[in-house]
């Protein structure tokens, strides 16, 4: 019977954080008309000319005889999908979202809970239902929505599979962790950043089965658009262009104009390449910045360093509020930092019994901080992480509040 109360309560909780979620960003989708022609520019654009090209039969292509090379398939197919039954509605592709995003507020909750205490996981829930770039995001024809969706599902399974020692647990990660990277590709690589972990630990024996099916059904979900690339492009291209883009962009010295990114391109330095197709182009000038930073790996450093820096301390959104209110902007900057620092005291609710269900949520933002290094991250694409960053925010509020409660109970 107690049990079965527990049950229904927590349900209870989850439906609660749900609506309040829903709530938030349903109202920013009915009070502000003015999203798309605000915010949405260049990679909406982008997305909403293939996803119109999927509906009318044309396929993954962004122009008339143009296929698709730097935007992967599933974001399109959610838009094209949504445009099929409610002719080309803009409003509810961003409703379907709203929906997506208050979920994800649930799917924190019970990450949380996999590895912390109740009052952790409903605390982690109510942040991420409340977070104000969440709630801008959900209503945005971007990617992120959707793959903090399925990238959390793939967290969450993959914390039950340490936790557990569970196969089936990470079967499941496989496949959320493939449909993710055809969402946005930045994560391609994080099973070999998981992989010595599994190797040199004492989990090898208990773990290294299943870690090799999350590897196997993610690679063949990928594969699948790698072989299209193949054949539409007739070049390699593991899921979309854009990296050797951004690894040149992280070591230019003018990429910012304080907190604000500035349009540039590899082709003023190299013009030579400008008639290459994009994929050959962004593989020459790839190289070329691994050749200088081993030449020059003292300055690279330097920069990587700063990149990093710049990826944790800058608010998502400051840019935007900086417009309405310089004041308001500073704000939202302390805001971040206490962030930042609560997270950091939620470190101190790692312990012996809940460190192994940690393991995923940590090597998960080692990966992307290293990652957002090399390759120039601009806030926004910390977004999908900061769920994670929520939760180590709601494990430090307790930590918190229970060592000042402890403190004042012995002054008593």
């Amino acid at each position: 019977m107690v049990r079965e109360t527990l049950i229904n309560m927590n349900k209870k909780i989850y439906l609660a954080v749900f609506l309040a979620a829903f709530i938030l960003r349903l109202g920013l989708l009915l009070g502000y008309k003015g999203m798309a022609e605000t915010y949405e520019k260049f990679d909406a654009q982008a997305y909403e000319a293939v996803a119109v090209n999927l509906a009318q039969g044309n396929g993954f292509i962004e122009g008339p005889g143009k296929p698709t090379d730097g935007r992967p398939p599933v974001y399109p197919l959610f838009l094209a999908a949504v445009y099929s039954v409610t002719d080309h509605s803009q409003f509810v592709f961003r409703l379907l979202q709203c929906l997506i995003d208050s979920g994800s507020a649930v799917l924190l909750m019970l990450i949380a809970g996999l590895i912390f205490t109740p009052a952790i996981a409903i605390l982690s829930g109510a942040l991420a239902a409340a977070y104000p770039p969440f709630i801008l995001y959900s209503n945005m024809k971007m990617t992120e929505c959707l793959f903090i969706f399925i990238f959390l599902w793939e967290c969450y399974y993959l914390t039950r599979a340490f936790k557990d020692r569970d196969n089936k647990s990470f079967a499941y990660s496989g496949v959320f962790h493939g449909v993710s990277v055809l969402v946005r590709a930045p994560t391609l690589v994080f099973p070999l950043f998981l992989l010595p972990v599994i190797l040199f630990t004492g989990l090898r024996k208990q773990l290294f089965k299943g870690f090799m099916m999350y590897m196997v059904i993610s690679s063949a979900i990928i594969s699948v658009w790698t072989v299209r690339n193949y054949y539409a492009l007739n070049d390699f291209l593991a899921v979309n262009t854009g990296s050797g883009w951004l690894l040149w962009y992280a070591i230019q010295d003018d990429a910012w104009d304080g907190d604000k990114i500035v349009e540039l391109s590899p082709l003023r330095e190299y013009p030579e390449l400008k008639d290459l197709p994009r994929s050959k182009m962004e593989s020459i000038v790839g190289r070329r910045v691994i050749k200088y930073a081993l030449t020059h790996p003292g300055t690279y450093s330097r920069k990587m360093f700063a990149n990093f820096r710049r990826f944790w301390t800058l608010p998502i959104g400051k840019v935007m509020l900086s417009k309405v209110s310089q004041t308001y902007a500073g704000l939202y900057q302390v805001a971040h930092y206490l962030l930042l620092a609560t997270a950091f005291c939620g470190l101190f609710c790692i312990s012996k019994s809940n460190f192994v269900p940690s393991i995923p949520s940590f090597l998960y933002l080692s990966y992307v901080s290293l990652m957002h290094s090399v390759i120039l991250g601009t806030p926004r694409y910390r977004l999908p992480y900061d769920h994670l960053l929520l939760m180590l925010c709601a494990g430090g509020l307790v930590y918190c509040y229970n060592t000042v409660k402890t403190k004042i109970h012995r002054t008593l």
